[in-house]
């Protein structure tokens, strides 16, 4: 029987009708338009609070594009396993899909999950370029964003064509959102790659806020370049609760698919399935990115408002005075 006859199994019928399943292409369906509308709350903010540095805002933007495509692809994906769920429930020989027929999508799946990992790395580079050479960084204006942009975009697309590479696309999977068989090795090496991107961004971002710490204090009597370690340290802290919240959304995704991809042979059909459906926790770790953006964007206009009000309200001693200013930078 050649691949694109294939029938399903009877467990993989159960799998593919299940209420489980349904119920979870509707709670990713909901996270992907919750996704949508905070990332234009995110962008309307991004324009009017001049917060980041030009480059670090081009590398936002890029961030939200690969979160969006990657949640656009992803709601179509699980929107067509949910419909074939009820009109093909009773056809075993038409439900499976061929990873032929899933090509595109799937190539569009890892490159929206590339460029969101990358992205992160990208903006961490960023960041450290800020710390080490500020006056030089301040004077480049969108250019290191840019630069680091185009490279995440080339290295996210060409992430599903170096998996794919000689794989020939002959073989079922449930719905498009399954890797193909055949890319399996590359796949798991894909993985462990995006888990060490993102440790290592946390790690970095923790560095350069000690760093940028301690430069501040060293330049407490230089008011421009006190100012530049306050807008780094700024906005190294948000970039690096993006990535702590990416980090926990990422890597539990990449652990437990990757553990679940290695130990494959010895576990049943459904139940493989049904853990992976679960265990792709990067919708939230998506989400997270608008939200915890919007979030800190008010939390910093906010503190900048409480203090002038406070400036403007009494008079303060000298180090009062400086205490505020140093409340209005953060």
């Amino acid at each position: 029987m050649s691949p694109a006859t294939k029938c399903a199994t009877a467990e993989q019928m159960v799998l593919q009708t299940s209420a489980l399943m349904r119920v979870n292409v509707i709670m990713m369906s909901t996270l992907a338009l919750l996704t949508f509308f905070l990332t234009y709350k995110a962008l309307h903010l991004l324009q009017r609070r001049q917060i980041f540095h030009p480059s670090t805002k081009i590398l936002l933007y890029t961030s939200l594009v690969f979160v969006n495509v990657h949640e656009v692809i992803f709601m179509i994906i699980q929107g067509a396993a949910f419909v074939r769920s009820f009109t093909l429930s009773d056809k075993p020989c038409e439900i499976m899909r061929t990873t032929e027929e899933c090509r595109f999508q799937n190539h569009v799946l890892i490159s929206g999950l590339a460029g969101i990992n990358f992205t992160q790395f990208a903006m961490t580079i960023d960041r450290f370029i800020a710390t080490i050479i500020p006056q030089k960084y301040a004077t480049c204006g969108s250019f290191p964003g840019l630069f680091l942009s185009i490279i995440v975009v080339i290295s996210s697309i060409s992430a599903p064509l170096i998996i794919a590479i000689g794989d020939r696309y002959d073989d079922i999977v449930p719905n498009c959102f399954f890797f193909p068989q055949n890319s399996a090795p590359r796949v798991n090496i894909f993985l462990v790659i995006l888990s060490v991107m993102v440790i290592i961004s946390i790690v970095l971002n923790f560095l350069i806020i000690c760093v940028n710490k301690k430069l501040e204090k060293s330049s407490r009597f230089h008011v421009q370049q006190r100012y530049q370690k306050r807008e780094a340290l700024v906005s190294t802290r948000i970039i690096s609760y993006i990535a702590g919240s990416q980090f926990l959304g990422l890597s539990l995704y990449s652990t437990l698919v990757l553990t679940l991809r290695l130990h494959k042979p010895f576990i049943p059909v459904s139940m493989y399935h049904n853990i992976v459906w679960w265990a792709y926790t990067v919708p939230f770790a998506a989400v997270s990115l608008p939200a915890l953006l919007i979030c800190r964007i008010n939390q910093v206009g906010s503190n900048r408002k409480r203090v002038i009000n406070r400036i403007t309200a009494k008079v303060e001693t000298q180090e009062e005075h400086m205490k505020s200013l140093k409340q209005l930078w953060g």
